[in-house]
């Protein structure tokens, strides 16, 4: 079956349930991309990103590793090997959707299955909001003399807020490597918190 999905980091076949693996764990060019059974997290030879930008899957602990169909083929039974990233038509893939009503019998137990990342993923965030080693910018909230200062990710306010992106495409980390800052003084920094919470 050449059905396959993204499961956070793994892309896996819809029928055998194995992932893409990068042979013995071997991150050199030409090495084979297997079906292997999924590891745990982290799995430095198992976890995919896909880039929206050129269309490669690159490997996720070394992003100048891609999925490279070896030497170009385009005949039935090619070769999928790990390959330095190059550009060439042989490491770009389109994504599609897949839709096919037999898979519904199957969708409730999938579902919770997927769905038990969700606490986890959800206590991740609050970690990182909490984080006050790794942020990026600053936030000023409310009027003196009740003036909080938040400190954020810019990736995350990205997604957030389309106000809060538009503040912060004008408002990037200097050039200095300062962190940016905005100030929000018309807000109150007990709503500000509800909004990053």
């Amino acid at each position: 079956m050449q059905l396959w999905y993204f499961d956070g980091g793994f892309i896996v076949n819809k029928r055998s349930g194995f992932v893409i693996d990068v042979a013995g764990e071997i991150i050199e060019n030409c090495t084979k991309i297997i079906q292997y059974p999924r590891k745990p997290e982290p799995s430095h030879n198992q976890e995919w990103e896909y880039n929206h930008e050129d269309n490669t899957i690159g490997l996720k602990s070394n992003r100048n590793f891609v999925l490279d169909v070896e030497e170009s083929k385009t005949d039935n039974h090619a070769f999928i090997i790990l390959y330095e990233k190059h550009g060439g038509e042989n490491q770009q893939f389109i994504l599609q959707k897949w839709n096919d009503c037999s898979v519904i019998e199957n969708a409730v137990p999938k579902i919770i299955d997927n769905y038990r990342f969700l606490p986890k993923l959800s206590q991740n965030f609050l970690e990182i909001l909490n984080d006050d080693e790794y942020y990026d910018i600053n936030i000023e909230v409310g009027n003196d003399p009740h003036v909080k200062t938040f400190h954020a990710h810019m990736i995350i306010l990205n997604y957030r807020s389309p106000y809060l992106r538009s503040e912060l495409s004008t408002n990037k980390k200097n050039n200095d490597r300062t962190l940016a800052n905005i100030e929000l003084p018309n807000i109150l920094p007990e709503i500000f918190e509800m909004i990053l919470r």
